[in-house]
């Protein structure tokens, strides 16, 4: 078990998280197993006791925990990478410290599905939504059969829950240098470059929780942060795939700009609702979802009217 090299690496990232890591590393450490197995925590210069309770699970577990300290934040996408950078398994698995593992075989089913299957890239299963106080808001997720995925699903949308994938180590080396100025999509970009060597295998079980929370980014920012958030990812991934994927690209950022206008519009900002709807006119191809674009945007634009026109007749009433 203590061979200079692990088979397994697993990458969790830290923030004051003091609440949840010990959880989270017990989830670890209860892994049935034969084989060698590192635990590579980066906090991102923590506040609280996570760092504290870091250094104690380190001092019972010399052999198999190392810490990656840092005196200045650097935000996700960084802490992040370097994180999975000092992974030294021919296999990683994503953990971040306010989630958890719930079935002790979980890495290894993983690791024998990926022994044989070497032209997979991740393997990946399904994990449940949970609040803190372990209220289960959501039995499974993803909503897709389970399965073996290429590149044209995970390029239409994020189907794998990170704390549910173990993946080749040193994919994260083909990230193009965007990956550390967009908003928190740490994963998605990750599963884009593992894919474009091998496929998901998706495989049914539920072996995860995923903790929702109020801080969390995935539940503090309202539809409409998300919906930009995709639109700016499709906005730039085209240049680091073939051609044969631009349309597909092109499509599916029209749809988050339409989704977008749609959120926009709901919150009252009509300018902005029409300069997304025109966007998503634009994105795809000309003649590519032409009547879907084309109700949108003149949707867009009535609503702005009839908001300007009210706002007219606010200023000069009759009398």
């Amino acid at each position: 078990m203590n061979d200079a090299r692990p088979l397994v690496s697993v990458s969790m990232t830290t923030y004051n998280l003091e609440a949840t890591l010990a959880r989270s590393l017990d989830s670890v450490l209860m892994q049935k197993r034969i084989f060698p197995l590192e635990i590579v925590i980066g906090d991102d210069a923590s506040t609280d006791r996570t760092i504290s309770i870091a250094r104690a699970y380190r001092e019972k577990h010399p052999s198999i925990i190392r810490l990656i300290e840092r005196e200045k934040n650097a935000g996700i996408q960084r802490n992040t990478y370097d994180t999975l950078d000092q992974c030294r398994g021919k296999y990683t698995a994503w953990l971040d410290a306010d989630d958890c593992w719930t079935d002790p075989d979980k890495l290894s089913i993983q690791i024998e599905i990926l022994e044989a299957n070497p032209a997979a890239s991740v393997c990946a299963h399904f994990v449940r939504w949970v609040t803190p106080d372990g209220h289960v808001q959501r039995k499974k997720y993803p909503s897709i059969p389970a399965g073996r995925y290429g590149f044209d699903e995970i390029l239409k949308h994020n189907f794998i829950p990170g704390l549910s994938a173990v993946f080749r180590t040193g994919v994260h080396r083909d990230l193009p240098n965007w990956y550390f100025e967009i908003a928190s999509l740490s994963d998605w970009p990750l599963w884009i470059v593992a894919v474009l060597l091998g496929d998901v295998i998706l495989i049914d079980k539920i072996m995860a929780d995923y903790t929702l929370s109020s801080a969390s980014s995935f539940t503090s920012k309202g539809t409409h942060y998300w919906y930009a958030a995709d639109a700016d990812f499709y906005e730039r991934i085209e240049d680091m795939l073939p051609p044969e994927w631009h349309r597909t690209i092109r499509s599916e950022r029209g749809k988050r700009y339409e989704n977008l206008s749609g959120a926009l519009r709901e919150q009252g900002r009509f300018s902005d609702s029409r300069e997304a709807a025109l966007k998503a006119f634009c994105s795809p191809f000309l003649g590519d979802r032409i009547r879907s674009k084309t109700k949108g945007l003149v949707g867009a634009l009535v609503r702005e009217w009839k908001y300007r026109e009210g706002r007219t007749e606010e200023k000069n009433p009759l009398v």
